[in-house]
């Protein structure tokens, strides 16, 4: 396994970051996921690599930390040249970078001059030929315990780890967090989307709770309007006929069960079945490959 680290391509067993990064030490970071897949002439194409670009910059600019992504670009396609995947999952992070020798290693405020340190790896992920149907997951509702800034992708994942872990102990796949005020914010890893009988569509608007704004939601958003950004209550989770959980390796997955409740009979229902044929279009569209494919 290769890693490209600060510039340059290593493999795994090579690579170094010194512990007293701030990465490290305090979870002092952003990252962003990529999907790759294949173009038609061979090789890999990265899905709405610019949308990624533009998030990362965000987080960037909302933490503080000065690096411009664009070598990531050329960066992604030398990874996975490496590796010699075209299905693929691409992950970058980026932390504030380690203090200087005369530093103090753990002080809350950053010292001047540091350089980011920079890492990405890439693995392999199922061709989009594999969903063919939804996949199916079962998912309990926890109360969201994470920071406030659900807007920034940072490392600091403390709070979604101890969530899974408590979904994990349920028995169940996943979790849609529940903010103390009562409304649904996201899943562990994803956006939620709910179909309701009557054919409205929602998912939690981003100043109702502190959730992530995905890019596969975007790209939902703009391919079926009709879905309505707004504040969803809890309770709307049992009046929903499909919850959808939404993500870039997530694509689109139906909650087959919520706290113990069949939802949609147990099978993917229509809304989640339109939403990722419209997924999968725009990513084919996209990389060049034949929507039939």
């Amino acid at each position: 396994m290769h890693l490209h680290l600060n510039g340059k391509l290593v493999p795994a067993s090579e690579a170094a970051i010194s512990p007293l990064d701030r990465g490290f030490l305090f979870g002092d970071g952003v990252y962003e996921g990529l999907r790759a897949v294949p173009e038609p002439g061979g090789g890999a194409h990265v899905f709405a690599m610019g949308r990624h670009l533009d998030r990362l910059r965000a987080s960037l600019r909302e933490v503080g930390i000065s690096f411009d992504p664009a070598p990531l670009v050329p960066w992604t396609a030398e990874l996975l040249r490496a590796e010699g995947l075209t299905d693929a999952f691409v992950y970058w992070q980026v932390t504030r970078g380690t203090p200087g020798p005369n530093d103090p290693p753990r002080s809350r405020i950053p010292p001047a001059g540091l350089v980011p340190t920079v890492m990405g790896y890439c693995s392999p992920q199922p061709p989009l030929s594999s969903f063919v149907t939804p996949p199916c997951r079962r998912a309990v509702t926890l109360e969201d315990i994470r920071w406030r800034r659900g807007d920034i992708k940072s490392t600091s994942l403390m709070g979604n780890i101890l969530l899974t872990m408590q979904a994990a102990a349920a028995g169940v796949d996943d979790a849609i967090f529940i903010t103390p005020g009562g409304l649904v914010g996201e899943g562990i890893a994803t956006n939620v989307i709910l179909a309701f009988p009557d054919g409205r569509i929602a998912t939690p608007a981003f100043d109702s709770a502190p959730i992530l704004g995905g890019i596969t939601r975007a790209i939902l958003l703009e391919a079926a309007p009709e879905i309505e950004q707004r504040p969803v209550r809890a309770g709307e989770l049992t009046d929903a006929s499909e919850v959808i959980l939404i993500g870039t390796t997530t694509m689109v997955t139906s909650v087959i069960e919520l706290d113990g409740r069949t939802v949609g009979g147990g099978v993917p229902g229509p809304v989640a079945r339109r939403l990722l044929d419209l997924l999968l279009g725009t990513i084919r569209r996209e990389s060049g490959l034949d929507a039939s494919a």
